[in-house]
């Protein structure tokens, strides 16, 4: 099945484990993710390599479940990989971060496989999930 790739860089102003913690903090994507709650919602420090959890994004009855877990995770250096294991969306994520003199560059590469949609299509969703991936984003660098 056809894998689309997407890339976001944003400028966070703090350090680069600073910024990942932010971009793990699993509370923060239940408060600024709409329709979406993830479960365990925990910090970012209670994360290990292994740890599993789910993000429920629905109005109602009508919804997913993206099921991840944590494939990577360091801190020093700022870096992580998240694994999608989801009947709607599948893939991976890797997250690093980087010093800058104002704070850290933040990259966020994602691939990602939507089994229900024709794969011609699957370039146009990641186009689409990028512009919605770089707004959550920056709600969660902001802290």
């Amino acid at each position: 099945m056809t894998r689309a790739h997407f890339a976001v860089e944003l400028q966070a102003d703090c350090a680069p484990d600073v910024a990942l913690r932010r971009l793990l903090d699993l509370r923060a994507h239940t408060r600024l993710i709409p329709f979406t709650r993830v479960t365990p919602a925990v910090a970012a420090e209670e994360l290990v390599v292994g740890s599993r959890f789910v993000g429920r994004t629905g109005v109602g009855g009508l919804g997913f479940d993206d099921p991840m877990r944590i494939e990577s995770l360091t801190f020093e250096p700022a870096a992580a990989t998240i694994v999608k294991l989801g009947r709607a969306i599948r893939g991976d994520v890797r997250i690093t971060a980087t010093p800058t003199t104002t704070g850290s560059l933040v990259r966020w590469q994602q691939s990602v496989q939507l089994p229900w949609l024709p794969g011609f299509l699957q370039p146009t969703a990641a186009r689409l999930l990028r512009a919605g991936y770089r707004g959550v984003l920056r709600r969660l660098l902001a802290g």
